[in-house]
């Protein structure tokens, strides 16, 4: 009999402040190191972060992650939206859990901010999942 394997999600996927000037992109690694392409601007105070998971379950068992292949987020005073993308996870594909049954797994991804991006707040929610191997 094993434990059952669980996911919490601990910390949210930030993106930072940025200006969107001509469009192009934001990329948040797993690492919480921003980078961006395009005439995106990015700006200092929020430098933003990785998402973090906690996966429990039978010590020093393996398991599969499961990220999205897109997202959406939406601005929190209109329906304009923005999409996610490219995510990436640490450990990547497979992770295994330490012997007190416990591993954190950061995720990143890449925003595509259009041209001329209306400025504000955006929120959305994404899927990750775990299962054993």
């Amino acid at each position: 009999m094993v434990a059952p394997i669980a996911i919490s999600n601990t910390a949210g996927l930030v993106f930072g402040k940025f200006s969107a000037g001509s469009g192009g992109t934001v990329v948040m690694s797993t690492a919480s190191v921003r980078s961006k392409s395009g005439g995106v601007v990015l700006l200092t105070g929020t430098a933003g972060s990785a998402a973090a998971f906690d996966v429990t379950g039978d010590a020093a068992a393996t398991y599969a992650i499961t990220l999205p292949g897109s997202a959406t987020v939406t601005h929190t005073d209109t329906l304009t939206t923005m999409s996610l993308g490219t995510f990436v996870s640490n450990p990547s594909a497979t992770g295994t859990l330490s012997g007190g049954g416990a591993q954190t797994v950061n995720v990143g991804a890449t925003l595509t901010v259009a041209n001329a991006q209306l400025a504000g707040s955006y929120s959305g929610t994404y899927s990750v999942s775990v299962e054993y191997n």
